[in-house]
């Protein structure tokens, strides 16, 4: 445990408390990824390749970190990502994320995997929301969560494509269902995409895009966004970093609708990194699962304020007043990491 008053805590301090207090159940899972964890430990890795290029001269002081999605104005491109096991750290996780996150004034993406219903969810968070469906629910629960996702005002609703298999925790079985089931495994399509354009009238997003072919597939079928994601390791042992297939998705779907940057983000330096290879905005998982752990609800809206903290300190640093206007050109390819990522 640390001596230091929460406001004065960094993410590490909240991942050691998260660690001693979080069951251990709760500890595996969120530290835990695809057999060895390459791809869990290549996520954050990658973003050491890229230095910033440090400018003092300019009148930058207060730049402003807010962005606009779906309609919505946001105060910091860093969105709680869908997980669907916060109940693991507690009976109360989920609505204490759902708080922190609303205290933040953050965006959260809710995931059908989880214990909360969707009216649970919006009562807690008045904060933008966008619910985020597993097929392999079937289509029938899948629509009725969405269409009730629409009559409750949510941002937009969305399909988590990249679950063929079921998420393996290294040699552990996977996760159960709400009914104490076995997690199935779906090979999503680009007609379930279809089918949810069809069935309601939100911006849908897809998340688990890792490649220019199928970011390009998901939008011809009427995707509004995509999420680069690689499930935070969990699905692919020696996969690339989601950062490493950014520009790539970028260049073949940027100008047609925004770009989610998912797994690996563990500072507020890494979500500029990703802003300047294109991202509109990042999701969190891992660290909001530290913030709830440690502290609950203030916990989570401690985690936004440091992510806010070192997005301002880097703009400053590197002369741009704000984050839309975060370009390629901030960042230095880094020679002496070539190699180190596996």
């Amino acid at each position: 445990m640390t001596d230091k008053p929460l406001e004065q805590m960094g993410l590490r301090d909240l991942r050691g408390i998260m660690r001693q207090q979080a069951p251990a159940e709760a500890w595996t899972h969120f530290n835990g990824a695809a057999e060895t964890k390459s791809t869990f430990h290549r996520n954050p890795r990658a973003f050491q390749q890229y230095l910033f290029r440090q400018k003092i001269f300019h009148d930058v002081s207060e730049p402003d970190i807010s962005v606009e999605l779906f309609g919505k104005k946001l105060p910091i491109p860093a969105i709680t990502a869908p997980v669907g096991s916060f109940s693991l750290i507690g009976k109360d996780a989920e609505r204490q994320v759902a708080e922190g996150t609303d205290r933040a004034g953050a965006m959260m993406l809710v995931s059908q995997a989880a214990h909360f219903n969707l009216h649970d969810w919006r009562s807690a968070d008045k904060s933008p929301l966008v619910f985020m469906a597993y097929m392999n629910r079937g289509r029938e629960e899948v629509e009725e969560y969405a269409k009730t996702a629409q009559d409750l005002g949510f941002a937009a609703v969305g399909i988590t494509m990249d679950t063929v298999k079921p998420v393996k925790i290294g040699d552990e079985v996977p996760l159960s269902t709400k009914d104490g089931k076995p997690r199935k495994g779906h090979k999503s399509t680009p007609k379930d995409i279809e089918w949810m354009k069809q069935m309601v009238k939100l911006p849908v997003v897809v998340k688990g895009i890792m490649g220019a072919a199928d970011a390009k597939i998901a939008v011809d079928s009427g995707a509004d966004a995509v999420v680069v994601s690689n499930h935070g390791g969990r699905i692919l042992d020696f996969n690339r970093s989601a950062l490493e297939a950014l520009p790539e998705v970028v260049d073949a779907v940027g100008a047609k609708v925004p770009v989610l940057l998912d797994s690996g983000i563990r500072s507020g330096g890494d979500i500029v990194k990703a802003l300047a290879l294109g991202a509109k905005a990042v999701l969190i998982g891992r660290p909001v699962a530290w913030g709830v752990g440690a502290f609950g609800a203030r916990g989570v809206e401690r985690v936004f304020n440091i992510l806010a903290e070192e997005m301002q300190r880097v703009l400053v640093m590197t002369g741009v007043a704000r984050v839309r206007d975060v370009t390629q050109d901030i960042l230095i390819r880094d020679d002496w990491g070539k190699g180190r990522l596996t």
